[in-house]
């Protein structure tokens, strides 16, 4: 019993020492809200500007082979997918750009009208410091704080065959190797590029994508023997049925259980 009455006390005794503070606190912050002349004008000004949202681009793939994992570096992944993002890269980038631009204007209008500690005709409160602290803390909150730097983040994961990460790997792009890249993805001339290093990372990504899960699947759907001279051996690879170098791509229709020796004759034909 009287453990809880000594509880209590303390309990009462903290309240009043908090209540009194919060009420102080509550009383500073509707003060600088309704007066200061800073928060009106950020306010104002807030509502003259607009800002392009950018889209975000988190590019991320899981590899269940090691070899794999090892071959195709961060860069070599994201070649390959600007071939079919880059309409959207190139327009991130051009409002990153505007972005950039609005925020300089924005940024001098503040700096040229805001002017802190002062609230009008009222006469302010006892502590000015008090003041002062919550006019900066509300003011730097209600600054708009738009997307005024593209990146793209490439995150590669190594799992095992169920799945389960073992390791990773990540790098991140801004726009001078953006740019860079996109202009080595446009030499081209019709579907083929004229950059060697470009077409090596795209066919190291592409040849990527036979994980070691489909690769198994695609034996068992052959019943472990080649399709083209029907041997069960040790020695049997999977074949691009369309080789990559003319547009074949890592998918279950196009891909084929061959022999080392058949796989070897076939080479880039189409069969």
């Amino acid at each position: 019993m009287e453990f809880f009455i000594y509880l209590g006390s303390v309990i009462l005794i903290i309240l009043g020492i908090l209540i009194p503070i919060i009420c102080v606190q509550k009383k500073y912050k509707n003060f600088v809200l309704k007066n200061s002349r800073a928060i009106k004008k950020l306010e104002e000004i807030n509502s003259k500007y607009s800002f392009n949202n950018i889209e975000r681009f988190n590019l991320r793939y899981l590899y269940d082979n090691v070899d794999f994992f090892n071959e195709i570096s961060c860069q070599d992944f994201l070649v390959y997918e600007l071939q079919f993002i880059q309409k959207k890269v190139n327009k991130a980038l051009v409002d990153t750009l505007e972005n950039q631009k609005i925020f300089k204007a924005y940024s001098d209008e503040i700096k040229e009208s805001c002017v802190f500690n002062e609230y009008g005709d009222v006469k302010p409160l006892a502590n000015k410091k008090r003041l002062s602290k919550f006019e900066q803390s509300f003011f730097e909150n209600n600054i708009l704080a738009p997307q005024i730097v593209f990146s793209i983040s490439v995150k590669l994961i190594l799992t095992n065959i169920n799945g389960v990460h073992q390791y990773s790997k990540s790098e991140i792009f801004f726009p001078k190797d953006i740019k860079y890249l996109l202009a080595k993805i446009n030499q081209r001339r019709g579907s083929f590029f004229l950059d060697n290093g470009v077409w090596e990372s795209i066919c190291r990504v592409e040849r990527g994508k036979v994980s070691n899960r489909m690769r198994f699947a695609i034996y068992e759907r052959d019943d472990h023997r080649c399709r083209r001279c029907g041997r069960s051996t040790n020695d049997l690879e999977i074949d691009h049925i369309i080789p990559i170098s003319k547009g074949g791509k890592s998918t279950y229709d196009n891909l084929q259980t061959l022999c080392h020796r058949c796989n070897k004759e076939k080479g880039s034909d189409l069969y």
